[in-house]
């Protein structure tokens, strides 16, 4: 009887050697299984991640095909073909197309990139916008000292209320920068005169020979917020410098101004809306600026008036005249500053989007409509009122720009003018923006009555604009938005998110 019992036990144990055999091996396959598919997932997770490099390789791409040629209205926007890319053996390993959008030739341009590795999709859009100094600040003035006169009022004052009749902003100024009227100066800014005003902000870098930026006397008001190179503070946090000289009062009405000296209040030792202008522009302070130099022969390849752009320099008389029911703007010229009817020389009509460049002087006048520029290669005069058909200010139909290689002159007697006005002053005079001259070409004409500038000035020296006894410089913050045709930008990438399907 033993014999046989020893046989079944030797079969269990057989059956139990098989039964853990299976059980390891069964533990051992779904632990390999799960080793493969967690490799599987882990590699996965690596393409994906080399995908969206990929794609924002792209973005980089097309960064760099836009700063090749970066003015509104002319923004290359070709997409790019299927660009592959190897690993360091030179083995295929993935690719990346980017698809470019300029909608309205607006402030912005979306940069749609796809990149793909191992056969993950990751999809990126970039918003991209279009920076620009000639249509960011009221005033850009590149000079030592830059001085204002009496009764000069830079930007309007914001009036709105809300719901209940109640002012939005305390002092007439947003809080919004981006909203507020803003003054860039690369050397000091001099209120010389009484009764300065600025509703916005103020930049000045100031210069070595001084110990301030912006000067003035307690009729000089900002309403916003000064920032100057010469702002300092010591390791207490306490203002030792704050770069302005005289009585000048700042402040644009919000408590949103900094503990400096960490004492737990906020009081007059913190020097409240007071900043530093630096290189960097981080923390409290605002970045330094630096203008784009004007390509002119830009402008003489890409004009709508060939005509205009003779081997010899000469002076145009233009009328400047809406084209009834279109966006488009007509030009009339004539042969002299009479502007007589048996005077006229030829009509042109400009498309929507235009480039009006003139080797000479453009002495101009009218009413715009459409997105034109015009460029001289010398001087522009404005002889009397240039605005858009229908109001001062741009907007997605109208907007305007005149930029001069030298200077800008303002002839009229009592004028308004809408725009961006860029003075280059490549002669080197002494005055970039100059009112000594009437309509008639007659110099020093005495006082003037009334000048309102609707937009911004970009001025290489200094002004005498204070001719007008009645002046007011007034903000035009559509212009950052609703450009002309052929102002130079720089391309910034403020936001990019994955698009999922």
């Amino acid at each position: 009887m033993i014999l046989p019992m020893l046989r079944n036990e030797k079969g269990i144990v057989i059956l139990t050697v098989y039964m853990a055999s299976a059980f390891i091996f069964a533990i051992s396959g779904a632990s390999y299984a799960k080793a493969l598919y967690e490799m599987k997932q882990v590699e996965r997770q690596v393409n994906r991640y080399r995908s969206e490099a990929a794609a924002e390789a792209g973005i980089q791409s097309a960064l760099a095909q836009m700063s090749n040629n970066a003015f509104t209205g002319f923004i290359d926007t070709n997409a790019f073909a299927e660009a592959n890319f190897s690993d360091v053996f030179g083995d295929n390993v993935g690719a990346f197309d980017v698809q470019i959008d300029y909608p309205d030739e607006a402030d912005w341009v979306t940069v749609n990139a796809a990149g793909t590795v191992g056969g993950e999709l990751v999809e990126l859009e970039a918003r991209v916008f279009l920076d620009s100094n000639l249509s960011k600040y009221l005033v850009y003035a590149s000079t030592s000292n830059f001085g204002s006169g009496t009764n000069a009022q830079y930007g309007n004052p914001d009036n709105s209320t809300d719901k209940d009749g109640n002012p939005l902003y305390p002092f007439g100024v947003p809080a919004n920068e981006d909203d507020r009227a803003g003054m860039y100066f690369t050397g000091r800014w001099t209120a010389s005169g009484s009764n300065v005003t600025l509703y916005g902000d103020a930049h000045a870098e100031g210069d070595s020979g001084t110990a301030y930026g912006i000067s003035g006397s307690s009729t000089t008001h900002i309403y916003g917020d000064a920032y100057t190179s010469d702002f300092a503070q010591n390791e207490s946090g306490d203002v030792t410098n704050d770069g302005i000289s005289g009585s000048v009062s700042i402040g644009d009405g919000f408590e949103d101004d900094s503990d400096r000296n960490k004492d737990g209040i906020i009081n007059g030792s913190d020097y409240a809306d007071h900043h530093d202008l630096t290189a960097s522009g981080s923390g409290d302070a605002h970045a330094k600026e630096t203008l784009v130099e004007l390509d002119f022969g830009f402008y003489a390849e890409n004009n709508s008036t060939p005509g205009f752009a003779g081997a010899t320099a000469k002076d145009r008389y233009l009328q400047l005249e809406v084209v009834d029911g279109t966006e488009q703007t007509r030009v009339v010229e004539y042969s002299d500053s009479a502007y007589a009817a048996d005077g006229v020389v030829g009509e042109y009509t400009l498309p929507s989007r235009a480039i009006v460049y003139v080797k000479g002087d453009i002495f101009v006048k009218g009413e715009i409509s459409g997105r034109v520029t015009f460029v001289s290669s010398d001087d522009i005069k404005f002889q009397d009122n240039v605005t858009y058909g229908g109001g001062s200010y741009a907007d997605p139909y109208h907007s305007t720009a005149f930029l001069a290689k030298d200077q800008i002159f303002l002839r009229g007697n009592d004028i308004e003018v809408s725009g961006i006005l860029y003075a280059e002053n490549a002669g080197g005079a002494s005055l970039a923006f100059d009112a000594r001259y009437a309509a008639d070409g007659t110099y020093d004409p005495g006082s003037k009555e009334r000048l309102r500038l609707y937009g911004n000035r970009i001025i290489n020296g200094s002004t005498n604009l204070s001719y007008y006894g009645d002046r007011v410089y007034a903000y035009d913050k559509n212009l950052k938005y609703y450009r002309p045709p052929g102002i130079p930008v720089k391309p910034v990438v403020r936001t990019v998110r994955e698009i999922t399907n």
